[in-house]
């Protein structure tokens, strides 16, 4: 048996122990504060992968998270020495490193057989890293019933019912930029949650569950009463966005949608025809008659529909010649690394070719790769989102983007 395997399997795993592999002074002690503080986790430090071998001799860790640019023993060859532990802890790389070599990263950690695995990018984001432990809580959950990473990021139906009403949900807003001007020319709204004692939480710990409780108009009426009004504001300095809001398919079965809807909008000073309803292909009404009778109101309103994640749907053609819809999304599976994969061209290619046939606009979301704006571009998709440009940010900071960018 190597050095590297001679660790102690008789120490109890603690569920919301982290061990932070970070030779950066600061940045080590701005990701340990922010676990601890906002996550309750109980994280060690250490700068370097040697000493973080060692210490995963003599106690085991729920999740590592490392560096891959470190001195005396880089990330990489930690992830090597790392696999060869009779330990399988969770792990994620944050790193400044290019997203090329993040991805070689992932493949190498696939290859060596870690199963939870993600990479992030500094600085630490926090919604982020709670997706991924969101991920990875699923990850475990499907492979044998045992307790999820930890307890801390599941919540009860109660404390969500509480958030909403006491309003601690707002709206977020992602920049949608022409990809010719570079100005910005919509921005699509997604929820997060002020939690008052865990702080921003993502989607993937609340909207099952209000989706499931039947909240889900509470939560829209919220955050659109918030972005209409932002919209009014906006327009009134000189700026006419549209704005993408995401309505499940389910929500066609309600008679009083488009009722609902518009009155929010005509309150908050705004208008149906500069709000663009995604409505996900991924959902389902139970009768393809209310899909198709509601988006027929919705339409007679004044509103403006969109595909939202095309291609992935079960019935995307279908959906496509049935109702006139002004938009179509390109999801972000054909998107990222479409540069690279010949297959993914093909499949832009075609969902272009026949949008602009069909006269209705394209917009590609989770642009995160140059090279994958480029051929987006050139393939006749002019209308982009993603990290590359800009990733959700609070209404005071998109305003700061917005009119920065759009009166230059």
């Amino acid at each position: 048996m190597s050095s590297y395997e001679e660790t102690n399997l008789s120490i109890e795993e603690d569920p919301c122990s982290v061990l932070l592999v970070e030779d950066h002074e600061f940045q080590r002690e701005f990701v340990a504060q922010q676990l601890r503080t906002n996550l309750g986790l109980n994280v060690d430090c250490t700068a370097n992968g040697l000493e973080a071998l060692q210490m995963l001799r003599r106690k085991c860790y729920a999740l590592v998270v490392c560096d891959l640019a470190m001195p005396a023993m880089d990330g990489i060859l930690f992830i090597k020495r790392l696999c060869e532990l009779q330990v399988n802890p969770d792990l994620i790389v944050l790193s400044s490193q290019p997203r090329s070599l993040m991805q070689l990263v992932e493949k190498l950690a696939i290859s060596l057989g870690f199963q939870h695995f993600r990479t992030l990018t500094k600085p630490l984001v926090l919604a982020d890293f709670i997706e991924t432990m969101q991920v990875f809580d699923g990850q475990h959950n499907e492979k044998a019933s045992v307790d999820s990473f930890p307890p801390l990021f599941s919540v009860n139906p109660e404390e969500i019912l509480e958030g909403l009403i006491h309003k601690q949900f707002t709206p977020w807003y992602q920049p949608q930029y022409d990809s010719d001007t570079g100005r910005v020319v919509g921005v699509e709204v997604l929820a997060r949650w002020n939690h008052p004692v865990r702080g921003l939480l993502p989607p993937l710990v609340f909207l099952d569950t209000i989706v499931k409780s039947n909240w889900i108009n509470h939560l829209n009426s919220i955050l659109l009463e918030s972005a209409v009004r932002a919209q009014t504001t906006w327009r009134q300095r000189g700026q006419n966005l549209t704005i993408s809001f995401n309505i499940p398919v389910s929500l066609l079965e309600e008679d009083s949608l488009p009722e609902r809807l518009l009155s929010i909008v005509e309150e908050c000073g705004g208008t149906p025809a500069s709000l663009m309803l995604e409505l996900t292909e991924t959902t389902v009404t139970e009768h393809f008659s209310d899909y198709l009778a509601g988006a027929a109101r919705l339409k007679m309103k004044g509103f403006k529909l969109s595909i939202d994640d095309y291609g992935t749907g079960y019935s995307s053609l279908l959906n496509l010649m049935s109702v006139p819809f002004d938009e179509v999304k390109l999801d972000r599976v054909f998107v990222q690394g479409a540069h690279k994969n010949l297959a993914a061209q093909a499949a832009l290619e075609s969902s272009i070719s026949l949008a602009h046939r069909l006269n209705i606009k394209v917009i590609a979301e989770g642009v995160e790769d140059p090279e994958d704006l480029k051929l987006i571009r050139r393939l006749g998709c002019h209308t982009v989102q993603g990290f590359l440009l800009g990733k959700p940010m609070t209404e005071a900071a998109f305003e700061e983007l917005l009119f920065s960018v759009n009166q230059k």
